[in-house]
């Protein structure tokens, strides 16, 4: 019996034992998932205040957004008349002016007669400026009796004459496309004498220099041009061919 008392009261010891321990084991099993309910609470309460944070920051910034746009809004003074401004680009100043033309000539020498020449040049300017150009024309001339041949007495002289020269003036605007230019002609002239008498004739050809002052006057019709020319052509060397020269030019002025 005491055995048996003892073995129960063993069994009772260990069963004790256990029980209390499983009750121990679920108490902090317990206490550990209340703890995580709690952390999880507590985040959760952390989000929820921190997404209510974010949209009152939201909303503030809409408010100052709303702010900012109606001070955007508010009525503005009417924009001055802007100046009308050409659609297309003003040309490019000119630089120069390119001259070309013709001109007929009379002289009022027997040997500068009739002539037909050509011009051409540049003007350092739109309209006015300094002058460089060369000049060429050809004068048929007349046949003359030359009183001064001892014999005989009555030969008659023929002369055509080409001068060639360099062109240097000035273009004074004078009116709205009237141009005045004044200018110094050097250059050298080639005559060809030929004499006849009784049948005979003897041919005299020469080179002399060649110097005219002269004064043109040019009136523009857009790039075309007409003119006149007044020059005192000199020819050294021969006393009978110097004389005065008027001249008709027309061309072009681009």
């Amino acid at each position: 019996m005491k055995v048996m008392k003892h073995k129960w009261c063993w069994i009772g010891l260990v069963v004790f034992a256990s029980s209390t321990a499983f009750a121990a084991k679920k108490g902090e099993a317990k206490s550990e998932s209340d703890t995580k309910k709690e952390s999880s609470a507590e985040a959760d309460k952390k989000a929820d205040s921190a997404k209510d944070d974010s949209a009152k920051d939201d909303s503030a910034k809409d408010d100052s957004a709303k702010d900012e746009g109606d001070e955007d809004i508010a009525p503005s003074p009417p924009p001055k008349k802007a100046r009308k401004v050409n659609a297309e680009a003003a040309p490019a100043k000119r630089t120069s002016t390119l001259n070309m033309g013709l001109l007929g000539s009379l002289g009022a020498s027997p040997f500068t007669r009739l002539g037909l020449g050509l011009r051409g040049g540049l003007t350092l300017g739109a309209t006015e400026g300094l002058y460089v150009g060369v000049i060429g024309t050809y004068f048929a001339g007349t046949s003359v009796t030359d009183p001064r041949l001892e014999s005989p007495p009555d030969a008659e002289r023929t002369r055509s004459t080409i001068i060639v020269a360099a062109e240097v003036g000035y273009d004074v605007l004078a009116a709205t496309d009237f141009v005045v230019r004044p200018y110094l002609s050097p250059g050298i002239a080639y005559k060809a004498d030929r004499t006849c008498a009784t049948g005979i004739c003897t041919d005299d050809n020469g080179i002399a220099a060649a110097l005219a002052p002269g004064l043109q006057a040019i009136y523009s019709l857009g790039a075309v041009y007409l003119g006149g020319d007044l020059r005192y052509q000199i020819i050294l060397n021969t006393s009978d061919a110097s004389a005065a020269i008027i001249s008709l030019t027309m061309g072009l002025r681009i």
